[in-house]
């Protein structure tokens, strides 16, 4: 990727254009059109295989918002599905930045892991040792990419609630 000249391209931030975010094997590539889009989509396509790797057509996705113009982007003659929301490294990005469903996923998270210690925790009468537990497995599984997740007054409550509800049956 290093060799993309993609200096012009992507979303002004503080006098420098981003166009890319990357961890391991999942990028984010960020543009203004659809049209840079296509061409930046394209272009790392080509200098992927050159280096003899191939996009997974069954996980790219397309996001735009309000303010985007909504042409087609194709990749080999396929077009991209287009999405409203997506996951991306454990945390579920929605354009109109609703948090409600994220909220949701990450309690289901927590509840699951909880349901993985609850016959350990029952088993265990030191209270510290419990909530040691409680607090190693279940919180992280709550909390994971919450600093990083814009806020609105409501969602802290709503975590603050469901974690006062695990403790009052914990």
């Amino acid at each position: 990727m290093k060799d993309l000249n993609w200096n012009d391209k992507g979303y002004l931030m503080d006098g420098k254009r981003i166009s890319s975010l990357r961890s391991a094997d999942d990028i984010v590539l960020i543009s203004t059109s659809t049209a840079e889009i296509k061409e930046v989509v394209n272009e790392l396509n080509v200098a992927g295989m050159q280096i003899g790797l191939d996009m997974n057509m069954s996980k790219i996705q397309l996001m735009v918002n309000q303010w985007c113009d909504t042409g087609l982007v194709r990749l080999n003659g396929v077009a991209l599905e287009q999405v409203d929301s997506y996951v991306y490294l454990g945390r579920e990005l929605i354009m109109d930045n609703d948090l409600s469903p994220e909220i949701a996923r990450r309690t289901r998270a927590a509840w699951a892991a909880f349901s993985s210690i609850r016959e350990v925790t029952d088993q265990v009468k030191d209270v510290g040792l419990r909530a040691s537990i409680f607090n190693a497995s279940v919180l992280p599984a709550m909390c994971y990419t919450t600093e990083s997740g814009p806020t609105t007054r409501q969602s802290p409550e709503q975590c603050k609630l469901r974690i006062v509800h695990w403790r009052d049956i914990f």
